[in-house]
């Protein structure tokens, strides 16, 4: 499958040098040359159908001096950078890094992907990814009944935690239950916690998109000052990419440690929730796909499965490729602005993974996972709800409070 004819190419000629590319570190070419051909990469990779050629092939072009092939097929923007081929590499070679080099390499020669170059002008615009007034990062708050008291609470400038609830979560309506539900959470369990008014971005779009990273200081900065403004100990995050960024990316550009520890909120409330809650009259069987960034990316399997567990009646039945060798949703690496199509089929096969294990529910911890997922499974017409475990958890435990099962 092509680049869906978002590709604009200018006629400015490329400079095909790419073992001197800036773009490249010294360590990544070398271990390219190391590739031993052992087919890991094309096994592991979710978007392989949509390649011109195999991850194989393509780094065997890139190992063979092959530069202008291999920048030519584009497939450097089909990657999810899901990390799985990372992770199986027997000689360790870090593609996903370096198929975010060769992005970057395609935009500083010229080169440009519609739908990536909207997202960037949109971040340049409005601090977001839909270029949406920075205040309608808030709109999800009117979905819940609060007090003038509580609203207010939510912006105070002190608190012990602070919520960043990520572009995706605040503007995309279909994923707005993913901050609500958390926040109910917390005003249920008395946390003493407040949200950023003037939320922006994480940046991971730039860096996803090939553009210099440099420009992720501003995202950076900012975002981190916001945080320690308010003399927080503790940042909780809902979507796992702003949280990779927090916990890779930003120590790197911030170059001092933070103030807060950085936590998901999977971690966070297998701390502060009872070990049994939720509703106990009405069984179910639930399935649990892990986020990339979260599970592979970071290590965090245990908190969300451990929630899981200790909610009576529900019973957690694993997919084949589950924890840190979980397949992506498709929803990762800029994908869906680059290539929507390939994105969508393979959110359809991680669905058809969850059928298998014949789940009533399927869960994830993020909110591009449920996006692409739910998508997928209305558009096949599955017999799978699919929700954030945010959401699921905050059903059983209102379920218990009425006593009545859903």
């Amino acid at each position: 499958m092509d680049i869906e004819k978002s590709i604009l190419l200018t006629e400015k000629s490329f400079n095909f040098d790419f073992l001197n590319s800036i773009s490249m570190s010294k360590n990544g070419n070398e271990k390219v040359q190391t590739c031993i051909q052992c087919g890991s990469c094309t096994g592991s990779c979710v978007a392989v159908e949509g390649m011109g050629v195999s991850p194989r092939q393509f780094w065997r072009r890139i190992q063979m001096g092959m530069e202008p092939e291999a920048m030519e097929s584009m497939d450097f923007w089909n990657c999810t950078t899901c990390g799985l081929c990372d992770k199986r590499c027997p000689r360790g070679i870090p593609m996903s890094q370096l198929m975010l080099s060769l992005r970057e390499k395609y935009a500083l020669e010229g080169g440009e992907i519609k739908g990536v170059s909207q997202t960037m002008e949109n971040l340049k615009k409005s601090g977001n990814i839909t270029g949406d007034d920075p205040k309608n990062r808030l709109l999800w708050l009117d979905n819940l009944v609060l007090s003038d008291n509580d609203r207010q609470k939510l912006f105070r400038k002190r608190s012990e935690t602070v919520y960043f609830a990520g572009c995706v979560g605040s503007l995309f309506p279909q994923v707005g239950g993913i901050p609500q539900s958390l926040t109910k959470l917390l005003m249920g369990i008395g946390a003493d916690f407040s949200l950023i008014e003037d939320e922006l971005c994480c940046g991971y779009p730039v860096m996803g998109g090939g553009r210099d990273t440099g420009d992720l200081a501003e995202y950076a900065e900012r975002n981190i000052s916001a945080v320690e403004s308010r003399g927080a100990k503790t940042l909780l995050l809902s979507c796992p990419t702003c949280y990779y960024m927090y916990k890779k990316v930003y120590p790197g550009i911030y170059g001092k440690p933070f103030s807060f520890e950085v936590m998901h909120y999977s971690e966070y409330l297998e701390k502060e929730l009872p070990d049994k809650f939720g509703d106990t009259s009405n069984e179910t069987v639930v399935t649990y796909h892990d986020p990339c960034d979260l599970g592979r990316k970071l290590g965090i399997t245990d908190p969300p499965r451990n929630l899981l567990q200790r909610l009576p009646g529900v019973t957690v039945n694993e997919m084949r490729f589950s924890g840190v060798e979980g397949k992506c949703c498709g929803g990762g690496g800029n994908l869906e602005m680059a290539n929507p199509g390939l994105s969508a089929d393979i959110a359809a096969k991680r669905v058809e993974d969850a059928l298998s294990t014949g789940a009533e529910y399927l869960l994830s911890s993020c909110q591009q996972c449920k996006r692409t997922l739910q998508n997928a499974a209305r558009k096949s017409r599955a017999r799978i709800k699919v929700l954030d475990m945010l959401e699921f958890i905050l059903m059983r435990m209102e379920a218990a409070e009425k006593g009545v099962a859903k």
